[in-house]
């Protein structure tokens, strides 16, 4: 054991820390944050849109009007079609922000970039006399959604660089000082942004030259959905959960780094869900962003909330006990610092096992469940992690009573793993309180 644990310290941990500093991941993870917000908000639309109760459609509409129901979708179309846009600025704002230069400028820059990438489409209406009625020129909004959500981290990274770099080689255009700040920046940012849009605008013409005519084409096939074909997988969900859960017992914040990178493809998977729901199209993935929030890490990363079941159950000590007091409010809430630093479990090998194996044994069950339509799969609502258990399972799966019970057993599944680990740490615990 003691061996395990220096392999730790000397080899893992250096390379884990490595990881969780890197500029890009902590950008893309903060960048995303900020679309939250907005999806939760059009979540709350999304589920008065589509309440599962015979007969809601008929009562909203017989109150409101007819097709009333329908329209509640339209806060929908402003959140959840504009993910990838907020989260272009948001992410070269971040990055900016590091590099020491200006994040607004930088932002807009990134936006323009994404947009020339975007094909534009000419609609045309047949109407019922067999009339054409030109719509005119329109960016298709499924670029703007978590499914143009890679390219678009892609091109805040690179257009931010750029921006960086020609910024810090002192190649603009320098006005007096008597000038405001305001103005100064927006005509520093003139030979970055003149750089920037040649750089995309070749690429965009690059692509219209091949078979996939845009960029959007290639990456969905050689990036999007190899990544997605094992991300979304019962392995890429097996490997997700053993690698956030490693990073945490290093004193790592596991889930910041793992799904700083991984909520590229569980958006999207999110929002395919959410789709299919609004057609009344059967769910496609099993694993999405509410999985891990609302079913896998109940009562936070290691599902802790059936650890401080078994400490109320069973443990002895008072260390334990008074422990237990004050991580079970916050563990309500989804919240697992407390109790992952306070027994400790950071590096802690007697905990690290059941707080690793208690998440994986969760995720299993829930996949199992999902799998073989138990429970339905997460409906693409994002219902917001601190949710406490039984209601977000409840909501994210669009008002299926099942799920109370899946996020029930997951509880009980995780004291069962907790319980023998649990109860040998409670005896030390109570022979060092005896030596006291």
């Amino acid at each position: 054991m003691n061996k395990f644990m220096r392999i730790l310290e000397e080899r893992v941990m250096p390379i884990a820390a490595q990881i969780a500093s890197f500029k890009y991941i902590r950008a893309i993870r903060d960048g995303l944050a900020v679309t939250m917000p907005l999806i939760i908000a059009g979540s709350v639309f999304l589920i008065l849109g589509n309440v599962p109760i015979q007969g809601y459609a008929d009562f909203i509409n017989g109150i409101f009007g007819e097709g009333f129901v329908s329209k509640l979708l339209y806060p929908v179309r402003v959140t959840f079609d504009i993910v990838t846009l907020v989260a272009i600025f948001s992410i070269s704002y971040q990055i900016a922000k590091e590099n020491g230069v200006d994040g607004v400028s930088s932002g807009v820059l990134a936006l323009a970039a994404f947009l020339l990438l975007v094909p534009v489409e000419t609609i045309n209406v047949t109407l019922q006399d067999g009339k054409t009625l030109n719509l005119g020129r329109v960016w298709p909004t499924a670029n703007f959604s978590a499914g143009g959500l890679i390219v678009g981290i892609i091109t805040a990274i690179v257009a931010t660089e750029i921006y960086t770099f020609i910024i810090k080689k002192n190649w603009i255009i320098k006005m007096p000082d008597s000038v405001p700040p305001a103005v100064m920046k927006s005509f520093e940012a003139i030979i970055p942004g003149f750089a920037i849009l040649v750089l995309f605008f070749l690429v965009r013409l690059g692509f219209e030259a091949t078979s996939y005519r845009t960029i959007f084409t290639f990456v969905t096939k050689f990036v999007a959905a190899p990544l997605s074909k094992v991300g979304l997988s019962f392995g890429g969900m097996v490997l997700t959960i053993l690698l956030y859960n490693l990073f945490w017992t290093m004193g790592i914040h596991g889930t910041r780094v793992v799904f700083g990178v991984l909520d590229s493809i569980l958006l999207p998977a999110m929002d395919q869900n959410r789709l299919a729901l609004e057609a009344g199209q059967a769910l496609p993935n099993i694993i999405t962003k509410q999985f891990y929030d609302n079913f896998a890490n109940i009562g936070g990363c290691g599902a802790t909330i059936g650890l401080i079941l078994v400490i109320f159950l069973f443990a002895k000590s008072k260390q334990l006990r008074s422990l237990g007091k004050l991580a079970i409010a916050p563990a309500i809430f989804n919240i697992s610092e407390p109790i992952i630093f306070g027994i400790p479990v950071v590096m802690n090998p007697i905990m690290m096992i059941p707080f690793i194996l208690s998440n994986l044994t969760v995720g299993i069950v829930t996949y199992a469940a999902m799998a073989m339509n138990l429970v339905s799969r997460p409906a693409g609502i994002a219902v917001p992690w601190p949710t406490p258990a039984f209601i977000s399972g409840f909501l994210a799966t669009n008002g299926d009573w099942r799920a109370i019970i899946l996020q029930a057993v997951n509880i009980v599944v995780a004291a069962l793993v907790y319980l023998p680990f649990i109860l040998a740490w409670d005896r030390q615990k109570l022979e060092e309180e005896k030596e006291g």
